[in-house]
C-alpha cells in the first residue's frame, strides 16, 4: 500500500512538472521555426524558386520564377532592366527579378530555369537499318537429306497376299495464318493549348518631353490597345536633365497586368516668357535703366539672360518723348523671346497741364468719390499720411470720374487727387478731407522746370463753385532723378512729385 501510493505521487510530481516545462518548450521550438522561417523567406517574406522548368514558347511573368509568402509589404515584381526572360530554346538559363517594396527598399533574385521542348512537336523517326549477322558467325549451310537405300527383291518369288493398296495421304494444308493488323502508333497527349497573351498597351517611338515638364502623362509614352486600360508611372520619368532616359508604365486591366519600358528625350524647345512692367513706362530724362529692370522674364531651364536687341547696355533716355526699344530674353538652350518695349521720357519743362481735380461733396461718401477732371485722364487718389493708393480710375470722353477706394475713410482723413494722361503730363492737386465741406486755406502754385533748372511759379485758376469744389495745393520744389538716392524719401519733396513718382517713376532700390 504505501508503495503504492509513493507511486502515485512521484507520478503526479512528474505530471506538474511536465505541464509547467511544455509551455516554454513549446514556445522557444515556434520561436526558432519562425526565426528559421524568417531567415529562408527574409525580411519581406519572398524568395527564389527552384528547379524552375518552362514549356518551350511559353509565355512566363515575372511571378514564375519567385514565390511570395507574404503582401506584407505589397512587393511590385519586374524583370531587370526589362529584360524579360526567353523561352524560345531548349536548355538552361538565368534571369535576374527586381522586387520593389513599399518601404522603398528593392531586392533582387537571380534564378535559374530549364526551358524544355515542346511535346506537341513529333520529331521524324530514325531509319531501320538492316542487322547484319554478327561478326565470326560462320553462315549456315542446308544440309541435304539422306539418300534412300534401294530394295533387294527376293530370288524366290512367293505369293503373299496382296498389298491392300494404301490410299496416299493428302497433304494437309497447315492453317492460314490470319494476318495481324499493324499497331497503330498512339498519339502523343497534346498539351494544352498556349494562353492567350493579351498586350494591354504599345510603348511609343521617338517620345519627346519638354525641360522639367512636370505635368506628364502616361499616355504620353504608350498607346492603349484595348479599351478601359488603367495606365499609371510604375518609375517616374526624369525631366530635369536632357538626353534619353527610359519609364517604366504599368498597364492594367481587371487581373491582367503589363509593364512597358520606354525610351525618350528630354529636350528645352520652349521660348523664355517675357512680359513689360507697365504697359507705357515713364523715366525721366537721362535716367539710367538696364533691360533686367524693364520686364520680367522667366523660363522652364530656369535661367533666362536679358538684354537690348541693339547691344546697348542702358535705355536711351537722352530725348524727352515716346520711344520704343526691343529687348531679348534668351534661356541657357538658346530659345529666344522678344518684346517690343514702349517707354515715355517725361519732359520736364512745362511739366504741369491742368487744373486740379474737382469733388462733388453732396455724391461722395467714405467710400466713393464723384467729380470732374481733363477728359480721358486717369485719376489717383493717395492716402496724405502713408501714400496708400486707394482708387485708380480712368476718366471717361465728358471729364466725370467716380473712384472707388480699397477702404472706407476715416472722418478728418485726407487725400490727394491727381489726374495724369497718357503722355505724362499732369493735373494740379487736390486735397479731399472726408467730413468737411471747407474750401482749405491754400496757396496753390505751379512747378516748372526748364533745362537749365529756373523755377517759375503760376497762380492756380479759381475753381467757380467753392460749395462744391476745393483748390488745390502743390510745393515748389527741384524735380530728382527717380534714379538719385534722394527718390526714396518723395513725400518730403512734395505732393505732386511724390503721386507721379509712386505711380510711374518707378523707385529704384
Amino acid at each position: 500500500m504505501y508503495m503504492k501510493e509513493k507511486t502515485i505521487s512521484i507520478m503526479l510530481v512528474c505530471g506538474l512538472t511536465f505541464s509547467t516545462v511544455s509551455p516554454v518548450f513549446a514556445e522557444e521550438m515556434t520561436s526558432q521555426q519562425d526565426t528559421q522561417q524568417q531567415l529562408v523567406l527574409g525580411n519581406h517574406g519572398i524568395e527564389a524558386k527552384q528547379n524552375v522548368q518552362i514549356t518551350q514558347g511559353r509565355h512566363i511573368t515575372p511571378t514564375d520564377f519567385v514565390q511570395i509568402y507574404s503582401q506584407k509589404y505589397k512587393p511590385q515584381l519586374t524583370f531587370k532592366d526589362g529584360v524579360v526572360a526567353s523561352t524560345e530554346t531548349v536548355g538552361t538559363f538565368e534571369t535576374t527579378i527586381v522586387a520593389e517594396y513599399n518601404d522603398g527598399t528593392t531586392e533582387e533574385f537571380t534564378v535559374s530555369y530549364t526551358i524544355l521542348a515542346d511535346p506537341s512537336i513529333t520529331p521524324d523517326p530514325d531509319p531501320v537499318t538492316p542487322t547484319d549477322p554478327e561478326e565470326g558467325q560462320e553462315p549456315v549451310t542446308p544440309v541435304d537429306p539422306e539418300p534412300e537405300t534401294p530394295v533387294t527383291p527376293d530370288p524366290e518369288p512367293t505369293n503373299p497376299e496382296p498389298e491392300t493398296p494404301v490410299t496416299p495421304v493428302q497433304p494437309v494444308d497447315p492453317d492460314p495464318v490470319t494476318p495481324v493488323d499493324p499497331v497503330k502508333p498512339v498519339d502523343p497527349v497534346k498539351p494544352d493549348p498556349k494562353p492567350e497573351v493579351t498586350v494591354l498597351a504599345t510603348a511609343k517611338t521617338n517620345v519627346t518631353v519638354e525641360l522639367n515638364d512636370s505635368a506628364l502623362l502616361p499616355s504620353q509614352f504608350v498607346s492603349r490597345n484595348a479599351h478601359n486600360v488603367k495606365l499609371s508611372f510604375n518609375t517616374q520619368p526624369v525631366t530635369n536633365t536632357l538626353g534619353t532616359h527610359s519609364v517604366q508604365i504599368l498597364a492594367s486591366k481587371g487581373s491582367a497586368t503589363q509593364t512597358i519600358t520606354v525610351n525618350y528625350t528630354v529636350v528645352d524647345t520652349t521660348k523664355p516668357f517675357i512680359q513689360p512692367q507697365e504697359d507705357i513706362f515713364y523715366v525721366w530724362p537721362n535716367d539710367e535703366w538696364t533691360a533686367e529692370e524693364l520686364v520680367t522674364a522667366t523660363d522652364n531651364s530656369g535661367f533666362v539672360k536679358v538684354y537690348f536687341q541693339n547691344g546697348q547696355t542702358l535705355l536711351d533716355t537722352t530725348t524727352p518723348g515716346a520711344h520704343s526699344t526691343v529687348i531679348v530674353a534668351e534661356d541657357a538652350n538658346g530659345n529666344i523671346s522678344t518684346i517690343d518695349f514702349q517707354y515715355q521720357v517725361i519732359s520736364v519743362a512745362g511739366m504741369m497741364l491742368y487744373s486740379s481735380p474737382t469733388v462733388n461733396f453732396d455724391k461722395s461718401t467714405d467710400t466713393d468719390i464723384y467729380g470732374g477732371t481733363e477728359p480721358d485722364t486717369t485719376l489717383f487718389v493717395i492716402t496724405e499720411d502713408s501714400e496708400e493708393l486707394l482708387a485708380e480710375t480712368r476718366v471717361d470722353y465728358s471729364g466725370a470720374y467716380h473712384a472707388v477706394l480699397s477702404r472706407p475713410l476715416q472722418p478728418g482723413e485726407t487725400a490727394y487727387l491727381i489726374a495724369v494722361d497718357d503722355n505724362g503730363g499732369v493735373s494740379d492737386v487736390t486735397h479731399y478731407t472726408y467730413g468737411s465741406k471747407q474750401v482749405p486755406e491754400v496757396k496753390a502754385e505751379s512747378i516748372v522746370k526748364s533745362a537749365t533748372d529756373s523755377q517759375t511759379t503760376a497762380a492756380a485758376t479759381p475753381n467757380s463753385d467753392p460749395s462744391n469744389e476745393i483748390v488745390a495745393a502743390k510745393v515748389d520744389k527741384d524735380l530728382p532723378k527717380t534714379g538719385d538716392s534722394s527718390s526714396k524719401g518723395l513725400t518730403v519733396i512734395g505732393l505732386l512729385l511724390s503721386a507721379t513718382a509712386l505711380l510711374y517713376l518707378r523707385k529704384r532700390s
